[in-house]
């Protein structure tokens, strides 16, 4: 059976004329005539008759426009849903963050994007990097903001911002009585640093390992103030956004362990998937994104698209 002639003789049949039913289906009135004729004949039975100037439907006509009657109420009640879809889709912008970008450069990238399109609803969610990627596969995020990692062929990255970790620890440690150190001083050392999954995590990780540097124990946290308190209290140490500790730094209840070595350089990408057209919300939030506010040691990358793939 051709769903199209069905649908033809549905809305004839409801609309009671050809050219209502032209209209309708946007085509002309001798089509809807030639594929009223083919469906009669693919059914093989009589499905009208003509009463003076009007078609009439027989029974089996009848019986069969009941039926389509169904099948296009579910039609169109897809129609309709796919379309709330769509509008909800063009309405609202979800991003998620690593915890970082979500305290420092997002409040600013999202008022700027709000004065823009103040109708598209935003929804800013926080993850490390690991789930956010996840959130991202899973189409539960348009766009994510995460550390810069080896990405496969289905993601597309954007680079965003870079920043550098500095290490910090109480005033009394000895590592803070002195001049600049080196990080094989570290060895041994309590460290305390966010949890598995987190890309400035493995940043830092990447960095010991590369110095051959193992600490004795090591505190895992996706919670900042718990760090801060932890470092307080326990004489442990962290590389940390400066940005994350300007009042502990100011106050005098951490200071900066200068590194011979340099800090620890995070880069940050947006990632969106490969095979999804970028909205229109979404191509103006990565142009703004071009030129985000400098807070701290953040740093704007020059923005453009590169490829999926090994990029570490």
């Amino acid at each position: 059976m051709n769903l199209k002639h069905l649908e033809t003789f549905h809305y004839f049949c409801r609309l009671g004329s050809m050219s209502l039913t032209a209209n309708h289906l946007n085509v002309s009135q001798p089509a809807v005539s030639q594929q009223l004729r083919s469906f009669e004949a693919e059914c093989g039975v009589k499905l009208f008759f003509r009463a003076g100037n009007q078609y009439k439907l027989t029974d089996v006509g009848d019986s069969l426009f009941l039926l389509s009657k169904r099948i296009f109420c579910r039609v169109e009640q897809i129609e309709g849903l796919l379309d709330k879809a769509r509008k909800t889709h063009q309405e609202r912008l979800r991003i998620g963050s690593t915890k970082a970008y979500a305290r420092s450069l997002m409040p600013d990238l999202l008022a700027q994007f709000q004065k823009k399109f103040p109708r598209i609803q935003v929804r800013l969610s926080e993850g490390n990097s690991a789930d956010l990627i996840a959130r991202l596969r899973s189409r539960r995020e348009d766009l994510v903001v995460v550390a810069r990692t080896a990405y496969d062929s289905g993601l597309r990255a954007i680079p965003f911002a870079k920043a550098e970790f500095i290490l910090v620890t109480r005033p009394d440690h000895p590592l803070a009585l002195g001049g600049a150190v080196s990080v094989k001083e570290l060895d041994g050392e309590s460290l305390i640093i966010r949890e598995q999954g987190s890309g400035s995590r493995d940043a830092i990780m990447k960095k010991l390992t590369y110095h051959a540097v193992t600490p004795s124990v090591v505190v895992e946290s996706e919670s900042l103030s718990f760090i801060l308190a932890y470092i307080e209290r326990r004489m442990g140490v962290s590389f940390i956004l400066s940005h994350d500790v300007d009042r502990e730094l100011a106050a005098g209840v951490l200071k900066q362990v200068h590194l011979a070595e340099g800090n620890i350089t995070f880069h940050a990408d947006i990632v969106t998937l490969r095979d999804e057209p970028l909205s229109v919300p979404m191509r103006y939030f990565i142009k703004i994104a071009r030129k985000p506010p400098e807070i701290g040691v953040l740093k704007p990358s020059e923005l453009q698209f590169v490829p999926g793939g090994d990029r570490s």
